[in-house]
């Protein structure tokens, strides 16, 4: 029985150093690790139309998908917008909310769900010209899961080039025409944040870009 114990008891000693030990290594590579690196897209283009007519087009987000066929579906729930795009012929979603919108000048976004990023649209005038600007910054998956990852900066890259080309022939194409749903004024547009604490609603919502 002595002997029994003996080895019972160095069996659970050595289970339990071992768990022990599996427990530093992993501490020790999860401290060890860099943080993920952000990934930082810029990409500008000039549109042939004062601010006003290229700002209120981009409002109309639920248009997009029939402006670029890298754009499946686009959905507007207040101040957040669903996604459906297609990169690398495959389809990918994400939610994304608005985080500022300053009527005639820029929006800026987060990704609430899908490929993490948070991102801005700006739109400078040039002459009688528009300059749009998109910033992205992404967050590509860990490198031991790179080989899995769905989405790359690539892809986004190539995603947001085609759509503000696509945004731009359209618009170019037909000279601004085509009705305005919504306008760029603050004061009637559904977009705008709320001065006081954001209310559910005032808003109507994000980009992507990307």
């Amino acid at each position: 029985m002595a002997k029994k114990s003996f080895w019972r008891g160095l069996g659970v000693g050595a289970a339990v150093g071992a768990g022990a030990g599996l427990g530093t290594v992993l501490l020790i590579d999860r401290l060890s690790r860099p943080r993920r690196p952000v990934v930082r897209l810029e990409k500008s283009l000039q549109i042939g139309l004062p601010v006003p007519e290229v700002f209120d087009a981009w409002l109309q987000l639920e248009r997009l998908p029939a402006v670029s066929n890298s754009i499946a579906e686009v959905r507007v729930d207040g101040r957040r917008s669903h996604w459906s795009i297609l990169l690398d012929g495959r389809k990918f979603d994400w939610e994304a909310e608005i985080e500022q919108f300053i009527p005639l000048q820029s929006i800026a976004w987060k990704s609430l769900s899908g490929p993490k990023h948070t991102g801005r649209i700006s739109f400078a005038p040039v002459g009688n010209d528009t300059l749009v600007h998109v910033t992205m910054n992404y967050a590509p998956p860990s490198r031991w899961l790179r080989p899995f990852a769905n989405v790359t900066e690539e892809h986004l890259e190539e995603f947001i080039s085609k759509v503000l080309r696509d945004f731009k022939a359209a618009l170019e194409s037909k000279g601004g025409r085509g009705g305005r749903a919504r306008s760029a004024d603050s004061s009637v547009n559904p977009m705008r944040p709320s001065a006081q604490a954001p209310e559910k609603g005032p808003a109507s919502d994000a980009q992507s870009s990307a």
